[in-house]
């Protein structure tokens, strides 16, 4: 589930809805790949549920699947999942009804290829289903690394594989920007997968706005970041326990940095487009 290519980054909005055929674990809603391994089908999607979808049956699916609601809500087995709430369904697990009254828009991830479990295949015996209601938990501002006291860092946790993999809700306040507007780069020994969800975030290749997405290999070296009206994101970091390792020298940052990302070839036309058109204030 991590050979992919460094994609960093694309705005989802550029992305075409496709509509998903009978057979499929979800027929009829719409997805659009955000980043998929070719060699066992792991992905990061948005999946998109008209109004009135259902389906009843009991199967199950051989993958993990991690979703964060991000409009409507998905019902699974009597269980409401509404705006801003997150989810995770083990490998093998049973669902027997699914439904989205009013539609959803749901950001998910799988850990391969979404298919159907053989007959018979059952859980791991320690795997559990996770439902958290992320509005109304609170914030944990106790992150502490100097070199990140300008952002404002809070965060909410919202799970941790036997790994040390974890997704987390980061925040960053308004107007944070690196002390001189210069700063170093870190990086991870693991995979980091972003989904911005409000605001905007700067960094050397760009303005990520709501809908931006990146996946990003262990060990490539990023920031300084800055934002000037704040920026909510969902992270994952996948493959391992998350440590930021940081460089000797520093970087510079700029408000007005050009979109200029790292793109796999099939994204890579999206280099050219220019930057989303962020709504008037006034």
């Amino acid at each position: 589930m991590l050979e992919r290519p460094h994609t960093e980054f694309i705005q989802a909005q550029r992305l075409p809805w496709r509509r998903l055929p009978p057979g499929a674990a979800r027929p009829d809603a719409e997805y659009k790949y955000l980043s998929r391994d070719a060699r066992d089908g792991a992905c990061s999607c948005l999946i998109r549920y008209p109004a009135g979808w259902s389906r009843e049956a009991t199967e199950a699916l051989a993958t993990a699947e991690e979703f964060y609601v991000l409009e409507g809500a998905l019902e699974i087995d009597g269980l409401r999942y509404g705006a801003d709430h997150h989810g995770y369904l083990p490998a093998h697990w049973p669902r027997h009804r699914m439904s989205a009254p009013h539609g959803a828009v749901v950001l998910t991830f799988f850990d391969s290829q979404p298919e159907f479990s053989a007959a018979g295949a059952q859980p791991k015996c320690d795997a559990q289903p996770l439902h958290l209601d992320v509005l109304h938990m609170p914030w944990d501002m106790s992150l502490n690394d100097p070199n990140l006291a300008h952002l404002g860092i809070s965060r909410k946790n919202l799970r941790a594989g036997a790994d040390g993999s974890r997704s987390l809700l980061s925040m960053i306040l308004p107007h944070s920007e690196p002390p001189r507007s210069r700063g170093p780069r870190e990086s991870h020994p693991v995979v980091e997968e972003c989904y911005v969800l409000s605001g905007s975030l700067v960094g050397p290749m760009g303005e990520m706005q709501a809908g931006a997405y990146f996946w990003r290999p262990p060990g490539i070296p990023h920031g300084p970041f800055g934002t000037r009206w704040g920026c909510v994101a969902l992270i994952r970091f996948l493959g391992g326990r998350h440590v930021n390792l940081w460089s000797p020298d520093e970087a510079p940052f700029d408000f007005d940095a050009p979109y200029r990302p790292v793109l796999p070839q099939e994204l890579a036309p999206m280099a050219a487009l220019p930057a989303l058109e962020q709504p008037p204030r006034y």
